[in-house]
């Protein structure tokens, strides 16, 4: 009530993050009085339990210290909110808290900031707000400097995927960071989606694909290189998968209507270089990889016979048997046990869902170590070509899963 109605709301889930938090704060509120100095703004704290003080750390951070250095300072009262939604840690809760929040604030623009992301500067702010609040658009994906090893699950699967599907290039659909509009956000906070598991886990993903079957405005802004806190948990593969694959397996499910009958796919609006490669960066134990490829193969044998057409299922077996140095697991045969797993998916059967979209774990290693041999030496421009194939060969074989998808084609 203090707060009135605002403008700008850049909102900071949390969980257990007083090391790293203060200074998300600041910089935020540096970002607001170099860039947003006329207009009304607030910082949102939304906390799932945390036991170590986050939410102290937040109100005490002294703003004085986030004064810009070119001199410049708000016109208006930097508010900063917090609240506890939960015991525990949810994605899809702190988003729901979020959107609330924005409507009681009738905020016309909102960001969503990681604390564990200690890159973060004033400019990913700007570059985050500005879209979405002076050139109306509803969603805003981030584009991040990546070395040519990070961000594989998304490089491999979840972007090439989601283009064929739902027909817009936005390649960092499942990311920490993101912005839209206040129009967004009362649409997707009046859905009845909360209690989903796959909403969730991944609430970023579900908004943008949502946006996308609205037919709202969705845009890419570059950020830069993402640096995670050294304190920070990162998931481990099966986790990945299963949150990221389960979310966008889902999304098929949930708006088939909407991405059945499309074809191809169209670019967004990109602020900044649309891709970036950094230098650093090694994979190590990629042989541990192939040999939970192949032992994983061995171990869902039925479950995979279960999924799989019987000539995919039986390429898969086969080339589990090559040598490292000569194993390939090529770009058709992936798009095409892809599309075999998301068929399986909605199809009703002996196997539960979580349980499809985790069996493709060890196949998705495979492809990744697939990809770990054949780019070893290639520059970025290879690399980004190869992505690029990749991408194109998910839309041609879109048909296969329409097919699938409709009963019209036997497995």
């Amino acid at each position: 009530m203090s707060v009135g109605e605002v403008d700008l709301l850049v909102a900071i889930p949390s969980f257990n993050n007083a090391n790293t938090i203060g200074q998300t704060v600041q910089v935020i509120e540096e970002s607001y009085q170099q860039n947003f100095i006329r207009d009304r703004v607030v910082i949102l704290n939304v906390d799932g339990g945390s036991t170590d003080h986050t939410m102290d750390v937040v109100a005490s951070v002294d703003g004085r210290k986030a004064i810009g250095r070119r001199g410049l300072t708000s016109l208006r009262t930097v508010h900063r909110v917090t609240a506890q939604y939960a015991k525990s840690p949810s994605p899809g809760m702190a988003l729901r808290t979020v959107l609330a929040t924005a409507d009681l604030l009738h905020a016309r623009s909102c960001a969503i900031i990681s604390p564990t992301t200690v890159s973060v500067d004033t400019s990913w702010i700007a570059n985050l707000l500005r879209p979405a609040y002076r050139q109306d658009f509803d969603f805003v994906a981030p584009l991040y400097a990546r070395n040519k090893y990070q961000g594989l699950l998304a490089r491999l699967l979840l972007y090439p995927m989601s283009r064929a599907i739902f027909g817009k290039r936005v390649r960092e659909l499942y990311c920490e960071e993101w912005s839209f509009s206040g129009r967004l956000a009362m649409q997707c906070l009046g859905q009845d989606v909360w209690n989903d598991d796959a909403v969730r886990a991944r609430p970023e993903a579900w908004m943008g694909i949502n946006a996308i079957c609205s037919d709202l405005k969705c845009c890419q802004s570059f950020l830069g290189p993402k640096v995670l806190s050294p304190v920070a948990t990162t998931q481990d593969i099966v986790e990945a998968v299963r949150q990221t694959v389960g979310n966008l397996f889902w999304c098929l499910e949930n708006y088939e209507s909407q991405w059945l009958n499309r074809s191809g796919s169209e670019p967004v609006p990109t602020f900044g270089p649309e891709h970036e490669f950094t230098e650093d960066g090694r994979v190590s134990n990629q042989e541990k990889i192939f040999e939970l490829f192949r032992t994983g193969v061995t171990e869902l044998d039925s479950v995979l016979a279960s999924i799989l057409a019987p000539d995919t299922y039986a390429q898969i077996k086969e080339i589990s048997t090559h040598a490292p140095d000569k194993f390939r697991f090529d770009s058709e045969l992936w798009v095409k046990t892809a599309y075999e797993f998301a068929a399986s998916y909605h199809r009703p059967g002996v196997l539960t869902r979580g349980h499809v979209v985790q069996a493709l774990v060890p196949l998705y290693r495979g492809r990744m170590y697939s990809f770990l041999v054949e780019h070893a030496e290639s520059s970025a421009d290879e690399v980004e070509a190869d992505s690029e194939a990749l991408c194109v060969e998910f839309e041609r074989q879109k048909p296969y899963l329409v097919q699938m998808w409709k009963g019209e084609t036997q497995r």
